[in-house]
């Protein structure tokens, strides 16, 4: 009898704990999965740190939390799960870090968040062999490089016209480059000398003898030191008379230098009929000047 009642109080026991286990579980409500599951990168392969976000809504007035431990799985690593709760309603925004190390579908485990038990969510590790083509491509021709032809010819073109421009320059060619450029320097200069003079000439009403004389002694000083010495910017109207000799030309240039000495510096007194005569002097004496240098140029070219 005594073994009889020890055997009927074990099973009434075993009864009562496998009972409340039964209702223990039936206790924790298990949480369907989410309609939208984001997964960021949405394709992932094995190695690479992804993270899973969706949206929880409960409405279980508990406070939920992540699980104290995090779930181990067979197929990666489980590096952080954060529950940020909506502000102004219930529910939760769900974030778990995860890396995966092998490919295909995986399932991540019940999730126990307090209270609740979240559905096993399925995942999808992309593999690099199938994003792959698997049917060998043919080898393609060689890229070329963009302009490179051109380029080519163009580095030819050098290379064969580096000795022509070698015996060419022996030969002389650095002297005709010089005289090229000398008059082409030298008709820019006369172009600004003439426009200069035009300006004098249109203000010839209003403007006063010593500014008249000032400004024309001033540009006609910087057109004698690119056309003779730079030196010649410096000189006194006696170094200048000295400089241009006592032809003809000169004299008459020196003329004009010597009146402005005396306007600027004597106070002597001109009108508009001597600026005019003054200028239309410098004008005949520049194109002078400018065509003997053409003809020198010409001389050296032939």
């Amino acid at each position: 009898m005594r073994g009889r009642l020890f055997w009927c109080i074990g099973l009434c026991s075993l009864l009562l704990n496998l009972f409340s286990l039964s209702s223990e579980e039936k206790a924790i409500p298990l949480l369907p999965l989410p309609d939208q599951l984001l997964f960021i990168p949405s394709t992932y392969y094995v190695g690479d740190q992804v993270t899973l976000r969706f949206s929880l809504d409960t409405s279980i007035e508990e406070e939920l939390h992540p699980p104290r431990t995090m779930p181990t799985l067979s197929w990666g690593v489980v590096h952080q799960i954060k529950l940020i709760p909506f502000k102004g309603k219930k529910g939760y925004e769900v974030h778990i870090a995860f890396t995966p190390y092998k490919t295909g579908r995986q399932v991540f485990p019940y999730l126990e968040l307090g209270p609740v038990r979240l559905e096993q969510i399925p995942v999808q590790v992309s593999s690099l062999l199938q994003t792959t083509r698997e049917v060998p491509q043919r080898i393609r021709e060689q890229a070329m490089i963009p302009y490179s032809n051109a380029l080519l010819f163009l580095g030819i073109g050098v290379f064969l016209a580096t000795p022509l421009i070698y015996l060419l320059w022996k030969r002389g060619l650095h002297s005709v480059l010089i005289l090229i450029w000398k008059r082409y320097r030298g008709k820019r200069l006369y172009r600004q000398l003439l426009r200069k003079l035009d300006h004098l000439e249109q203000g010839i009403s209003t403007i006063e003898p010593n500014m008249f004389y000032s400004s024309l002694q001033e540009n006609l000083r910087s057109y004698l030191s690119h056309r003779w010495t730079p030196k010649i910017i410096a000189y006194t109207t006696t170094e200048i008379g000295k400089y241009l000799g006592n032809n003809d030309p000169g004299s008459i240039l020196l003329e004009v230098f010597r009146r402005g000495d005396e306007v600027k510096f004597a106070g002597m007194e001109v009108n508009t009929h001597v600026f005019r005569s003054d200028l239309l002097a410098v004008r005949q004496w520049v194109d002078e000047v400018e065509r003997t240098f053409w003809e020198q140029g010409r001389k050296v070219k032939g």
